[in-house]
């Protein structure tokens, strides 16, 4: 089996995870606080109705695949198949109210990735790869999707959340990188 052979169940986890999750979504949750070492790391019930519900699904449909999730830990994660899942990555903009969040879903064969998607389900936009080509499906519709053409760093446009997120050896590599591109 090959990782296209996924791509119609994740669409379907996808589609399982956005309807559990969208009615959470800007509303007054109660928040924990999963952090360690004095870092702020929320999760909520939406993070784990969500997982939940990927994991029943991936259970009844491939009982012998392997999970490992961001809200409840590995299980058979030595499995030739693996899935990866986190409910809501960018929870910190999920209980803000900021639609800047998403469901990440991945596929490992023997540890190698196969297959993965993001899902943010309050825009109605879908991204996945398969390794060799990613798609986007969305309001402006269907589409491969390519890294813009740029001859030099200088037209380049980088992005990320925050780079307080990142380490300081990773913030500073991220900072040289800043520096040598357009935007």
């Amino acid at each position: 089996m090959t990782a296209i052979d996924f791509a119609a169940f994740v669409n379907e986890l996808a589609s399982v995870s956005g309807e559990t999750i969208l009615p959470f979504f800007r509303t007054a949750l109660s928040v924990e606080d999963k952090g360690r070492h004095g870092g702020f790391d929320p999760v909520t019930a939406a993070d784990r109705a969500a997982e939940t519900a990927m994991r029943t699904l991936i259970r009844r449909t491939f009982p012998n695949h392997g999970i490992i999730g961001e809200e409840y830990g590995k299980e058979r994660a030595d499995a030739e198949y693996v899935w990866v899942l986190d409910p809501i990555d960018g929870t910190k903009s999920f209980i803000s109210g900021m639609p800047a969040w998403g469901t990440l879903i991945a596929l490992t064969r023997f540890g190698e990735p196969v297959f993965g998607l993001m899902n943010q389900p309050f825009i109605g936009e879908r991204f996945s790869g398969d390794g060799g080509a990613a798609y986007y499906r969305g309001p402006a519709g269907t589409r491969d999707l390519r890294v813009r053409p740029c001859a030099r760093l200088s037209e380049a446009v980088l992005f990320t959340t925050s780079p307080r997120l990142m380490n300081a050896a990773d913030r500073k590599a991220f900072g040289q990188v800043e520096d040598a591109v357009r935007l």
